[in-house]
């Protein structure tokens, strides 16, 4: 027993060293000796599960808790692999566990609201972290996990003040910047545009290529109207980045080139192409400004590669400039274009209801533009937005006049969109937000949010923890023509036709009479997917990245025959 402490110690000793593989041997010797030493289990797993071998550190876990099931410290390290692997219900049950046996381990308490956060269950995590916090008021992390949920309940002071204590509690360069990251998202939805730019510098007087930072300062400089500086940060961010290229399969079945451009809103791409299929290049192309636009240092023999371009250009009204150089592009690659900017340049919110103007069973609201200092006659109730903008950023109903200048007077910008306001508010109370997604002009289901208020997102929303608002997501992404019936299948399939787009999709909500409610429908679409999400969320999920893998093989193939 003297000779295994005194390997176990040894091991010990060149795992804080940071010497992997003496530490894993020693480790093993022990274990050889007694498989069921407790305390080697436990240190090689933790060892095994910082390097990302999650599955040879979840078989020691699950070993050590064999021998001792009540071992809080193996239920809080498998915990932490459930979260890793995405699982977090599974998460939560084991770190309410650990929690219950070892109450005064803050680290649980912590690592608990991460899985709570996740789920949707803020309240909850909230509670998770004020116990942390108590058992270690100087816990950075677990201040730092707060004002990442206080964010998301939109109580940005407070999540403003929990980043700063967290700050106030690490010398870490790392967590300092993350933290500083987190703190810049804050106070920019705070309104305090000089502490959000001001965290963003700090961040980069530590690592001045920082993408996240200049990107979110980017969104600072826009948001004081310094365009000019703002461009010219997203150029320079541009340049660093070059040509990304995305780890694929040693013998892809094609190679995508994604095409975005400084200053534009893109498609989000992460969930859309299977990195088991396919490799993926990603190019932000310089403003049309700049002496060495589009390609900057890129050549064009690197581009070469590509088998396919994906235009992620998705919004109208902020694209950039660019969609000649995207058509440039794929003219001289001599390669197939997905989502041509032709064709999203249709797309544009005060241009829909022409386009899908007659369509029987969708009623489409009237959207006009506005620039600031228009004072022609307005209808009320009305939603404004500023051009170019998603996911509920500076949209307000506006009911008066009073609030109209309102708004006008907080919001920068000088172009805005006024959309006929219809209230969709079910005989229960509730607003619903359906989306699909149109991959060669075919709907696939993707979401239903279900919220109390007319802004609906589905982040906004606690879809993953209210019961009956899961079963009618489920059914929806289960057989969504029985949800929409005759009526609204038709008009959601016209839709999908009209907009003529490879990829795209559509918010929308059902009337009362049956009729689709139209909200929007574009390119900018998000699609994603997490481990933790029910398996009708995955499926849904899997049939469009099926549809969109079909849909890259049949584009490739008719290149490749047409060149044959």
């Amino acid at each position: 027993m003297h000779e295994l402490n005194k390997q176990l110690e040894t091991a010990f000793g060149h795992h804080v060293a940071g010497r992997v593989a003496q530490a894993e041997a020693l480790y093993k010797m022990v274990l050889e000796a007694e498989p069921s030493h407790v305390q080697a289990l436990s240190m090689l797993g933790m060892m095994l599960m910082d390097s990302q071998r999650i599955k040879e550190a979840e078989t020691l876990f699950d070993r050590l808790l064999a021998i001792d099931p009540e071992n809080p410290h193996a239920l809080h390290n498998l915990g932490r692999l459930m979260q890793v692997r995405g699982n977090d219900q599974k998460a939560v049950v084991l770190l309410r566990r650990a929690g219950k046996i070892k109450p005064d381990l803050a680290p649980i308490h912590n690592d608990l609201a991460v899985s709570l956060h996740r789920l949707g269950q803020f309240d909850e995590a909230l509670l998770a972290l004020d116990r942390a916090l108590a058992i270690d008021p100087g816990f950075a992390m677990a201040h730092d996990n707060r004002g990442v949920v206080l964010y998301d309940c939109q109580r940005f002071f407070e999540a403003c003040d929990a980043h700063l204590k967290a700050l106030e509690n690490t010398d870490d360069i790392q967590k300092r910047i993350s933290m500083l990251l987190n703190l810049a998202f804050a106070a920019y939805e705070a309104g305090d545009l000089a502490a959000s730019g001001q965290a963003c510098n700090a961040i980069l007087g530590e690592d001045k290529n920082h993408a996240d930072a200049l990107e979110q300062l980017a969104r600072v400089l826009y948001r004081q109207r310094r365009n000019e500086e703002a461009l010219a940060t997203l150029n320079r961010l541009a340049r660093i980045q070059g040509l990304e290229r995305k780890a694929g399969p040693e013998k892809p079945e094609a190679t995508i080139l994604v095409l975005g451009g400084a200053g534009a809103s893109h498609v989000s791409t992460r969930s859309l192409f299977d990195p088991e299929l396919f490799a993926r290049m990603t190019l932000i192309m310089l403003s049309p400004n700049q002496a060495d636009a589009p390609l900057g240092d890129v050549s064009w023999e690197a581009l070469a590669d590509a088998d396919l371009i994906f235009n992620a250009l998705g919004e109208v009204e902020s694209n950039g400039g660019q969609f000649e150089a995207v058509k440039m592009l794929a003219a001289r690659l001599a390669k197939p274009l997905l989502n041509s900017p032709d064709l999203v340049a249709r797309t544009g919110r005060d241009q829909v209801a022409g386009l899908f103007a007659g369509i029987p069973g969708l009623k489409v609201p009237q959207v006009r533009p506005i620039t600031r200092g228009d004072s022609s006659c307005r209808a009320f109730p009305l939603l404004i937005r500023l051009a170019g903008t998603h996911g509920g950023k500076d949209l307000s109903l506006i009911r008066t006049e009073p609030e109209f200048f309102e708004y006008m007077d907080k919001t920068p910008g000088d172009r805005f969109l006024l959309t006929e306001f219809f209230d969709s508010k079910d005989v229960n109370g509730h607003y619903k937000k359906y989306r699909f997604i149109f991959v060669d002009r075919k709907p696939y289901p993707y979401h239903l949010a279900i919220a109390e208020d007319w802004m609906v997102h589905y982040w906004r929303t606690d879809m993953k923890s209210v019961e009956w608002k899961q079963r009618e997501e489920e059914s929806f992404l289960t057989d969504w023509t029985a949800v929409f019936g005759p009526l609204g299948v038709a008009a959601v399939a016209q839709v999908a036709e009209r907009m003529n787009l490879d990829y795209g999709g559509m918010d929308c909500s059902i009337l009362p009479d049956g009729q689709v409610l139209f909200f929007e429908a574009n390119a900018c679409m998000l699609v994603h997917l997490d481990d933790s999400e029910p398996a009708c969320k995955r499926q849904a999920v899997s049939r469009i990245r099926d549809a969109v893998t079909g849909m890259v093989r049949a584009a490739v193939k008719r290149d490749r025959s047409s060149k044959s």
